[in-house]
């Protein structure tokens, strides 16, 4: 389950040492400037590309990212980042042909978000009073819901995953386990937690599962797209929200409703002008 989400590695961003920037050092031109933060080499670092790399955040690790000593480190982020970008092409690293092929692929998926943001994302309008007719219309998903609290330890490997299940098993510490090793980087910042979730919020292929354990219960493995995964449950409550406590999220999740129709329509009316043939044999052969 991608419960957890995908965002610039932060490993690069948040995990380094608050030792390499003593503070504005170069030259007199740069302490004046009000676009260059730091300069690496002849490569500047701009208050644009800061502020860009600061808005590809969650919304709560941007918080924690211009707070106290944050800004200094996600700088120096961008600065360490640079400073291996510079060793990597010296070194051809960008010749790789399976980094081309990455390369591809990470070019095919920013030009299809682009694409879509254009196209259908932009198009999709939802008023406050759309808002309060869903709450107004659906109190069972506001007044009296039962929730579960998760945490998760997300591997990329089946037989990590079940390694990994072993050592829980032997009542290893699941948020310590979970901080350590998961691939989610986010929850793993959180040892594993991820937050309260309704039963319709969960893909449909674990809510069920999850629903029935107990707090404190275990789950098995389950291939996701985001990997295999992991779930403990560490909290159930039952809690009824306001029409303010909810309208932010629950305008998104209309949104996104919206958006998931609208897609679907969008891709038949395109597959109408292109053939699409798919080797069944093929597919079946693949584990």
């Amino acid at each position: 389950m991608e419960i957890g989400h995908r965002i610039i590695n932060l490993s690069l961003v948040l995990s380094t040492t608050l030792i390499f920037l003593p503070g504005c050092s170069g030259s007199d031109d740069m302490a004046k400037s009000s676009q260059v933060l730091a300069r690496v080499g002849k490569k500047e670092i701009t208050i644009n590309s800061f502020e860009r790399q600061l808005g590809n955040l969650p919304e709560s690790i941007q918080k924690l990212a211009v707070a106290g000593k944050g800004k200094r480190a996600l700088l120096e982020g961008m600065v360490n980042r640079e400073i291996l970008y510079s060793d990597a092409v010296k070194k051809s690293t960008e010749k790789d042909a399976e980094l081309q092929r990455k390369l591809e692929d990470i070019k095919k998926e920013l030009i299809v978000t682009t694409y879509l943001q254009k196209e259908v994302l932009s198009k999709i309008k939802v008023e406050d009073k759309d808002v309060q007719n869903y709450y107004n219309s659906h109190p069972d998903e506001f007044k009296n819901r039962e929730e579960v609290r998760l945490s998760q330890i997300v591997l990329s490997d089946k037989k990590e995953a079940d390694d990994m299940l072993l050592k829980l098993k032997e009542k290893k510490e699941f948020a310590e386990l979970a901080a350590r090793y998961s691939t989610d980087k986010i929850s793993a910042l959180r040892r594993g937690d991820v937050g309260y979730f309704i039963k319709k919020q969960l893909p449909a292929e674990v809510r069920e599962d999850i629903f029935k354990m107990k707090v404190g219960e275990i789950s098995g493995v389950y291939k996701m797209s985001g990997g295999y995964e992991i779930y403990r449950i560490t909290d159930r409550r039952t809690v009824s929200y306001t029409f303010e406590q909810v309208k932010d999220g629950l305008k998104n999740q209309l949104k996104n409703e919206q958006f998931q129709e609208s897609l679907k329509k969008h891709i038949d009316e395109l597959k109408k002008d292109i053939k699409v043939q798919v080797n069944e044999n093929l597919l079946e052969k693949i584990n």
